[in-house]
Formats: C-alpha cells, structure tokens, sequence
C-alpha cells in the first residue's frame, strides 16, 4: 500500500470515529459495495462527496501536512478547495462530535497502528462492510478492538 492510500484510509477512520450522527442508509450501502470491490478511487470519490467531506479534508490535510514535516509522505498538499466550495453538499456542520487535537493525534496513532498489524483489505472489509461503520471503526480503533 503507497502512502497517499495510508493517509486516504487513516483520513477516513479518523473521520468516522468522530462522527456522533449514524450516517444516511444509501451512504452505508455504498461502503459495503466499496467494502466487495475495495476500490479506493470509489472510496475517496464517495467521501469527499458526502457528509464526511469536510472533516475528512481537515484530517487528511493535517495527515500530508504532518507526513510532509516528517519527509515520510507527499511533498505537497492537494487542493481541496473545489469540494469545500461544493454547495451541493448536504453535509451537516454539526455531526461530528468535538474532538481535542491531542485526543485526534492519539486516534492518528491508534489507526497508523492498527494499519500496520492488519491488512488494509481487512479493515475496509470489517468498517466499510458493516451495516453501522461508525461504531465498528470506534470499536477497532477507539477501544481493544473486534
């Protein structure tokens, strides 16, 4: 798995456990299309384009931005200005929960780490695959684990 998949997949587990709302039944049926074909091009097109979006450009920029201090990741930061101005998006401000930078960067590290134990496959197989991904990404990297 390259980088920019690692910082994409880390983005997106990071962003699903801040999330206090259930996401939308046709959102959860297109992870678990994305959870059979594990087609990652299908997953960012489907996040970036969601509820998710705007707290999954804040974390993923933050991801490039710490990688490309470290020298490990991307040398420069993608533009995700075209889908912050998207005003179609339904998103709603208010669905994830307040999350302390210090407590992120523990969840970062936690994911980072799980990364590393399990295959990505499985991963996007057990959050993107379950009928509520939110609490099964809360469960796999917020606690001991499934």
């Amino acid at each position: 798995m390259i980088d920019l998949e690692v910082e994409m997949l880390t983005a997106f587990f990071a962003t699903l456990t801040q999330q206090s709302e259930p996401l939308p039944a046709d959102f959860v049926v297109q992870l678990n299309q994305i959870s059979e074909s594990l087609d990652l091009n299908q997953l960012d097109e489907l996040i970036t384009n969601s509820i998710l979006g705007k707290n999954y450009a804040t974390i993923y920029d933050l991801l490039v931005s710490q990688s490309s201090f470290r020298g490990l990741g991307l040398a420069t930061t993608p533009n995700h200005q075209p889908e912050l101005e998207n005003t179609t998006c339904t998103e709603v401000d208010n669905v994830a929960s307040r999350i302390p930078e210090q407590n992120l960067d523990q969840i970062l590290n936690q994911i980072e780490t799980r990364l590393h134990q399990e295959t990505s496959t499985s991963l996007i197989k057990r959050i993107c695959g379950n009928l509520n991904p939110i609490e099964a990404a809360k469960t796999i990297f917020l606690t001991s684990g499934i």
